[in-house]
């Protein structure tokens, strides 16, 4: 990868998003007590990067749709002291591969009894050091989706795996959101597991019928998921034929997410 074009990346996309952040960051603290802020719900973002060898993240498209997207949500997400980034490695353990944990440690210095000019002084401050934490817990997580996978690992792809991470963390009492950039092609060579390399669903029926039996044997085991949104970034350029970008796959993880019990899916475009 380019790590020179990933760090001005996400150096400019960072500048670019960050006066209108900061904006909404001041007219929240103005108009929210600081009671409120210390009480809200704690926040979550699961990003599941897919390190097996059928996603190449060396192209030029993928690299720079991953590096944005992933730019654009560190800015979105991390909001307030709490919110949390965990980054999740797929492959073929992928249920063990826990690559990062980032919780913004940044707050808001108390303003009672402060002239109106202090005031202004200290939200500036907040704001200026919540943008340092989001640069920098971006350059960390575009290191993670530099980092190649030269292991045996990157031989399956366990995205079914993921479930107990997801289930884990909102019973931890996080608010979650889980982003999966990833081709979405699970390939597991257990004789009860599905290997979408060898044998993907045909059609759409074919991939709801798996979806709903795959579901079926997991939901109970993983309770907490019906507040999760799940997002997909997929690898391919709009003109990536159906023969590598199957839409019957992406049928499959729709259903599959609806049947376990998840609130929302969609694919980021």
């Amino acid at each position: 990868m380019k790590k020179h074009w990933l760090l001005w990346g996400t150096v400019i996309l960072l500048s670019a998003c960050g006066g209108n952040s900061a904006q909404e960051e001041k007219e929240t603290t103005q108009t929210a007590p600081a009671e409120a802020a210390a009480t809200a719900s704690k926040t979550s973002t699961l990003i599941f990067l897919d390190k097996s060898r059928s996603v190449n993240e060396d192209k030029d498209f993928v690299e720079k749709k991953y590096s944005k997207v992933l730019t654009s949500l560190v800015q979105e997400d991390i909001r307030r002291a709490g919110d949390n980034i965990q980054v999740w490695l797929i492959h073929e353990n992928t249920a063990q591969s826990k690559a990062l944990d980032l919780t913004s440690q940044t707050t808001l210095e108390a303003t009672e009894g402060m002239s109106q000019t202090d005031v202004e002084a200290a939200e500036a401050s907040y704001d200026l050091a919540l943008q340092r934490e989001r640069l920098n817990f971006a350059k960390q997580v575009l290191s993670q989706l530099a980092t190649p996978n030269v292991g045996k690992s990157s031989e399956q792809t366990d995205i079914q795996a993921s479930l107990a991470a997801i289930n884990q963390r909102v019973g931890e009492g996080y608010a979650v959101k889980v982003y999966y950039f990833s081709d979405m092609v699970e390939s597991m060579k257990q004789a009860d597991r599905r290997d979408f390399h060898k044998t993907p669903p045909k059609t759409t029926a074919e991939a709801d019928a798996w979806a709903k039996a795959d579901a079926a044997s997991l939901k109970a085991r993983y309770p907490n998921l019906s507040s999760v949104e799940v997002s997909i970034v997929l690898p391919f350029e709009p003109t990536t034929s159906s023969k590598v970008n199957n839409p019957n796959v992406s049928e499959y993880w729709k259903t599959f997410f609806k049947e376990v019990g998840v609130k929302k899916v969609e694919e980021k475009i």
